[in-house]
């Protein structure tokens, strides 16, 4: 019995589960899709009023930033090799390359996701080995719609932040 409740609370409910599934395979889809150089289908991922907010900028809009991913898609994607994953509690479980999603809040037709985008690599501090991550953490809104789950707001809301361990650390060392 005791297993089974241990069990029961670390699986997530269906309906989340599911939800995390489909916005992983969505993000996967529109790298692949810079990544192949199809801008069209990268921006089909945002809803018609998506903006994004970056510390420090003013926002964007779907139609501004358009310009930019038609342009040059291939320089939007994620470096190779680089993917897209879901792996919560990145304090113990560590960092990867890529984009972790971390965190979903789901309420209703609306979910809140919270993430890393960056790299992992090893590093050695005072003599010792040391998972040490650089990037930025984000939060997207997604919206259910007739066509799937699509992102409404995207906001970087750290810029070259560094983690050592899975702690945040100052970015100068």
């Amino acid at each position: 019995m005791l297993s089974l409740l241990f069990f029961s609370s670390v699986l997530l409910p269906a309906e989340l589960d599911d939800a995390i599934k489909a916005i992983v395979a969505t993000y996967q889809s529109t790298l692949d899709a810079l990544g192949r150089g199809d801008a069209e289908a990268a921006l089909r991922m945002d809803t018609d009023d998506w903006t994004t907010r970056v510390v420090g900028q003013q926002p964007r809009t779907k139609q501004q930033n358009a310009i930019y991913v038609r342009q040059n898609p291939k320089g939007q994607a994620l470096p190779p090799g680089w993917t897209v994953f879901w792996r919560p509690d990145y304090e113990h479980q560590g960092t990867g390359n890529g984009l972790q999603l971390y965190d979903v809040q789901l309420k209703g037709t609306e979910a809140i996701v919270l993430g890393l985008i960056g790299g992992t690599h090893i590093e050695k501090i005072d003599g010792a080995d040391h998972e040490v991550w650089q990037g930025s953490h984000i939060r997207d809104t997604w919206v259910k719609t007739a066509a799937g789950w699509q992102r409404r707001i995207h906001e970087k809301l750290t810029i070259n932040e560094r983690m050592v361990d899975g702690k945040t650390a100052p970015a100068d060392r």
